[in-house]
């Protein structure tokens, strides 16, 4: 039969189905069934609440609420793409007019649909749901109450939520339970209110409401999540003494808790507490472990539990496979990468394009860029293509090396296939053109930019390209001019301008014109920077202006800017190379006595310049 006629004749079914006489408990029953199985459109809603609408007959509160519930449930699907949204304008729609005849909401219908507010985003409409219970007279209860404060705690008003579970609850005869607790703690805890969810967490124990594994668990996790670990090592310890057994999900809140601060040894001990006490780890736990034993470079142990999740049970999934060859790619280890994308094809995971990134990166770092060509074609193979972030890395390694032909073909060829470049490209190439001297180039792409509607105007990051690289070649005079036409632009010059252009300024000998840009960007409200300080400290040495340079030094300490042990060696160099020595040796032994790590740079100076003074014994 025809697909259109079959369409027909069921929807002249659907329709002679709703004149029969239990025809709405019929109907609500059917269409709770295709929510359900995902087939159910908003058309198709709304059409089965016109003829509920159009009947005398009342609508069956049990179905109903079944309906609404099932709406409000229902992940998003090519059917329906917002069921709780959908809940809350169905009933909107039976409770005006006609409909306010033929439909008795209950407590459970306004629980329902309170809860259809807090999935479909709208916490709002929570409180006016409430609002109207309390006007229909209908007793309230503990589940009621926890859809309020869901609401509130949603809108980021827990405030508020805390004076309802508190103080209006007790009042209103209605005893709030665990999840009630947990709804609060958990909204004091997003709105960063630690210890007030803390200090709700005690009060509910002396209260008598015992926390269960759950709310013991979210608890834990918040705080984990917070970085507060000393705080959720003591609440496992009072789930533990009150009997009640930390689940896989306790313990992974605190692996990835003590793995997000790079504390691998406390992530390592809870690990091994909960195979102690017989919880199996699952793949998020391997993974959170693994992970944390990646960033601190100890592969070794990372790849024992990556080959023993089979025997637990785990097959090594995508995430596992990235957070190895994360690992393998920090420590340089290629063979051991390549061995584990083989590895990875042969077990049927097919790489997205995370792990082609990690790849390709890795190649081109490295200068490999014949293996991160191959890795393009690979991709093409595995039926992933190239996105703009393959390109980006691809180029950018390009332009490093100076093989700015080669980088262009790649743009050419990533235009062909369709990819729309983003500004992070072009900002790649213009610095790339600029490095190598090309300015007429880096010109071009920044109007292509504009032309191609990818920026409206140059950013800082361009303007910034260009004047670095005039200043790379000598040019600072069109460096400045850039500098114009940035401000033109209603562009201010951040920290990074002015360090470009001052290190410009002191590299052709102009340390006059670098000062006075000094003390302009000071008067323009940009704070001087460590390297500031270390460009212009190195341009007064280097012409000789000693004391000028001795006195901006001292400016700097007392500023309370950090002095790292490169602007110490520029201007160690610079009092030796000025015949002061001494002061250069005094300030070397104060320089010991700090916490400043010092370079074999530092010593090379201090020696070479020791040797020069027949300061042999010293040297």
């Amino acid at each position: 039969m025809p697909t259109a006629r079959l369409s027909s004749v069921f929807a002249s079914s659907f329709k002679s189905s709703l004149r029969k006489p239990r025809a709405p408990v019929a109907a609500l029953a059917a269409a709770t069934e295709r929510v359900r199985a995902r087939t159910l459109s908003q058309q198709d809603a709304h059409h089965l609440f016109d003829e509920l609408l159009s009947q005398a007959a009342a609508v069956p509160e049990r179905g109903l609420n079944n309906f609404l519930a099932a709406l409000a449930r229902a992940p998003p699907s090519s059917a329906c793409s917002d069921g709780p949204g959908l809940a809350i304008a169905l009933f909107n729609r039976m409770s005006q007019g006609a409909g306010a005849r033929v439909v008795s909401p209950t407590l459970c219908t306004y629980s329902i649909l309170m809860d259809c507010c807090c999935r479909a985003g709208r916490p709002d409409l929570v409180v006016a749901f409430f609002g109207r219970l309390i006007r229909l007279g209908l007793r309230l209860d503990v589940i009621s109450f926890n859809n309020l404060l869901k609401g509130l705690c949603k809108a980021k008003r827990s405030n508020e939520a805390l004076d309802l579970l508190l103080h209006r609850m007790p009042e209103l005869d209605c005893a709030p339970d665990v999840f009630s607790y947990s709804i609060v703690i958990n909204g004091c805890f997003k709105e960063g209110e630690v210890d007030k969810a803390c200090n709700l967490f005690h009060e509910m124990i002396q209260l008598g409401v015992q926390p269960n594994v759950v709310i013991y668990t979210s608890i834990i996790d918040a705080l984990s999540k917070c970085g507060a670990m000393d705080k959720a090592e003591v609440v496992l310890r009072q789930m533990v003494d009150q009997g009640i057994g930390p689940d896989v999900m306790t313990y992974s809140s605190l692996i990835h808790g003590y793995s997000t601060l790079g504390q691998w040894k406390a992530a390592v001990r809870v690990f091994k507490d909960m195979v102690s006490v017989g919880v199996r780890p699952d793949a998020v736990t391997l993974n959170s472990f693994m992970d944390s034993l990646c960033k601190h470079r100890r592969t070794k142990e990372a790849r024992d539990i990556f080959d023993s999740m089979a025997a637990k049970g785990h097959k090594p999934n995508i995430v596992s496979y990235t957070i190895m060859l994360n690992g393998y790619v920090k420590e340089g280890c290629f063979d051991d990468m390549t061995g584990l994308i083989n590895s990875m094809l042969q077990n049927g995971i097919v790489p997205d394009h995370h792990v082609f990134n990690i790849l390709i990166n890795a190649y081109s770092k490295r200068g490999l860029m014949d293996e991160a060509m191959h890795m393009f074609e690979v991709m093409k193979q595995q039926g992933v293509n190239p996105d703009v972030v393959d390109y980006l890395v691809v180029m950018d390694s390009l332009c490093k090396m100076g093989k700015m032909a080669a980088a262009m073909d790649k743009f050419n060829q990533m235009i062909n296939q369709g990819v729309s470049p983003h500004i992070g490209i072009y900002q790649c190439l213009v610095l790339g053109f600029c490095s190598h001297g090309d300015f007429v180039k880096a010109k071009e792409l920044i109007s292509e930019t504009i032309n191609r509607g990818i920026g409206h105007q140059p950013d800082v990051i361009m303007y910034n390209s260009l004047m670095d690289g005039y200043c790379l070649v000598g040019k600072v005079e069109e460096a400045l001019r850039v500098l114009d036409a940035m401000k033109s632009a209603g562009l201010q010059p951040d920290a990074i301008t002015y360090a470009i252009l001052l290190n410009g300024y002191c590299k052709i000998g102009k340390i006059a014109d670098g000062l006075s840009l000094f003390r302009e960007m000071s008067l323009s409200g940009v704070k001087p920077t460590t390297i500031m300080y270390s460009i212009i400290l190195d341009g007064l040495f280097r012409s000789g202006r000693t004391v000028s340079a001795k006195e901006k030094f001292n400016t700097m300490v007392e500023s309370g800017l950090p002095v790292d042990v490169r602007t110490y060696n520029i201007v160690l160099h610079g009092l030796c190379r000025n015949n002061c020595t001494g002061e250069a040796i005094e300030l070397f032994k104060k320089l010991c006595a700090t916490n400043v790590k010092i370079n074999v740079i530092t010593f090379n100076t201090m020696i070479s310049a020791m040797f020069k003074t027949r300061r042999i014994e010293e040297a």
